[in-house]
């Protein structure tokens, strides 16, 4: 059996401690190492975590019979995960209801990260993502951190603050809802983080750019199993594809630690395709009393409720729903980021120079955009950005002075 972090003391202690008002967890005789909470509907048990979990494991106890009389759920089973059920004699019974699908690398099968690579990948794209790479790094002092095992509450304070910053400059300016944001949400997620860090049951891999966090995720890790389950980079330097270069660079990691899952976790997103060796189901398990006739009943109702669920998501409706709610009622939201269309233009007259302000701080939000555009270009044009000076000239140009060229960052009006 993997030790699981989602069945762990630390987990379920500060769920509860967040969703369940500290009430105990219930730990029945007949399966292990799952706990459970009391749910509304008749004789029916939640495991604790509810939505939360990203990949429970179980085993069954073929002498006990403390399941009598009731129903219990169990979200969130892996398919590459080996969960066996009940005796075909016994009055438990299971049902397993798909849900989702997942994508993973089977890391274990490859020798090296340039093997697997080369398996799944053009040598075309393979350039492609070295350069992002190797240009961020011309631009940039970069460093490729992750902490896992052992992260100070300083630090982590720092990554953690950072990590919602990207959230909300992401997703405001996006205009899409970010539930991760939701306080009560977050705060479960800083508190636990920085446990299951130190204890090795979770990690934060961090990309820092001139020792700023452009680039996070929050990962948990069972043995030899990494569950990627929020990540987030800096839309500044969406040039520059941080978000592949932040799983190259957890993949190498992976293959350099041990790890033989890589789990992208579920969702049907163009990258976890890309990246993946193999794909997955991840299903509800309900377990229940054959002969009780009220454990059956609950169990058919979750069962269809389940279903309906999924028939509803496939077919997009529930994301319209979610978007509808979050524009009526508002929820984790901030002040919208604007992103503007602004360009560079070489100039030579170095007559420029005298008309222009003290310096300006262009990581300040109002120079979002421009700062942007900025990246952008570094991106084509590399050189250490830590030489760049950026300054107001007249009408809110910013004139920009590199190391070896003068430019202005003006409104594209094209």
């Amino acid at each position: 059996m993997i030790k699981n972090p989602f069945s762990s003391d630390t987990f379920e202690t500060i769920w509860l401690k967040h969703f369940n008002k500290n009430n105990p967890k219930i730990k029945p005789n007949f399966i292990s190492p799952v706990s459970f909470y009391k749910h509304n509907l008749p004789s029916c048990y939640i495991n604790t975590g509810n939505k939360l979990t990203n990949g429970l494991t179980y085993q069954l106890n073929s002498d006990a019979e403390d399941f009598k009389g009731n129903v219990y759920l169990v979200r969130d089973i892996p398919s590459y995960q080996d969960v066996a059920g009940p005796e075909p004699t016994s009055d438990l019974k299971r049902k397993k209801i798909f849900q989702y699908e997942g994508y993973i690398t089977r890391v274990g099968n490859y020798e090296s990260l340039d093997s697997y690579l080369n398996t799944i990948y053009k040598s075309n794209t393979r350039s492609k993502l070295r350069r992002n790479m190797s240009r961020l790094e011309a631009s940039f002092d970069v460093d490729y951190t992750m902490y896992h095992g052992s992260i100070s509450k300083e630090k982590f304070d720092i990554v953690f603050y950072n990590f919602y910053k990207l959230f909300e400059k992401r997703y405001t300016n996006k205009g899409e809802p970010c539930g991760e944001l939701e306080p009560s949400l977050w705060t479960f997620y800083t508190e636990l983080a920085y446990n299951m860090i130190n204890e090795g049951t979770a990690s934060l891999f961090v990309i820092y750019c001139d020792k700023k966090p452009i680039g996070i995720t929050f990962s948990y890790h069972f043995d030899t199993i990494l569950v990627e389950a929020l990540t987030v980079f800096d839309i500044d330097f969406y040039r520059y594809n941080i978000g592949h270069t932040t799983i190259l660079k957890m993949l190498e990691w992976s293959f350099n630690n041990g790890i033989k899952i890589f789990d992208y976790t579920q969702g049907d997103f163009e990258y976890k395709k890309r990246w993946s060796d193999d794909s997955y189901q991840t299903h509800y398990h309900i377990l229940y009393d054959s002969k009780s006739l009220k454990s059956r009943l609950v169990a058919n109702f979750l069962e269809k409720y389940f279903n309906f669920k999924r028939e509803f998501r496939d077919r997009n409706y529930s994301t319209k729903v979610h978007n509808l709610k979050y524009k009526l009622v508002g929820g984790a939201r901030s002040k919208a980021v604007l992103l503007d269309a602004y360009k560079v233009e070489v100039i030579t007259d170095e007559n420029y120079l005298n008309n222009i302000s003290e310096p300006i701080d262009l990581e300040l939000d109002m120079y979002f955009s421009q700062r942007k555009a900025l990246y952008d270009y570094l991106y084509m044009n590399p050189e250490p950005a830590k030489n760049i000076k950026a300054y107001l000239y007249h009408n809110n140009t910013v004139l920009v002075k590199g190391k070896t060229n003068l430019f202005n960052v003006i409104k594209d009006e094209a």
